[in-house]
């Protein structure tokens, strides 16, 4: 896939959740207890939303799917979000942004904290390439992907950015790290 030929990556997935898995010379790094990737956890709002692992602020709480939906209905006051279920809600949140201010401003801070998000990973594990996957990360990316390198660019040390590329996953919306 995208990660093809790097001994350094870091490949990102987001749908409900939000989770990344750590390339290191060739080996994926899993931790002491095999827990490692857990990034959607991280703080990237101290004292921010409430997150359903109980936390207040982690990453998933504003990128993953269930947290964008979340975030839209709340700015729409309150009024569901149309679909059958999370992929459908976010399609027409997507399809949305073109013709709803209120839609556009969520789907930018969206990609303003997954870039943060990202940006974080770049600081941390300096990787050669990150990828972002998962249906959700797919769709994100398919719209939003310079201002999401732009916002991780922004957060990042210059040099550790220079040194990366952020690319989409090339094996599909149902491909795990």
């Amino acid at each position: 896939g995208a990660g093809r030929g790097c001994g350094h990556a870091v490949i990102a997935l987001i749908g409900s959740g939000v989770g990344a898995a750590v390339i290191t010379d060739g080996n994926t790094y899993r931790g002491a207890t095999s827990s490692a990737g857990e990034w959607g956890h991280t703080t990237i709002a101290y004292a921010g939303r409430a997150c359903r692992c109980g936390s207040k602020g982690c990453l998933e709480a504003y990128v993953g799917a269930e947290g964008i939906l979340d975030r839209y209905r709340q700015a729409r006051g309150g009024r569901a979000v149309s679909g059958t279920d999370e992929h459908a809600s976010l399609d027409a949140l997507i399809a949305a942004a073109g013709r709803s201010k209120t839609a556009a401003r969520v789907l930018q801070e969206t990609a303003g904290y997954l870039g943060a998000g990202i940006a974080n990973l770049i600081n941390l594990f300096n990787p050669e390439r990150i990828v972002l996957g998962g249906w959700a990360g797919l769709a994100l990316g398919a719209k939003l992907l310079p201002e999401i390198r732009s916002a991780a660019q922004e957060h990042s040390l210059r040099h550790a950015y220079g040194q990366t590329s952020i690319e989409l996953c090339q094996l599909g919306p149902d491909a795990v790290a």
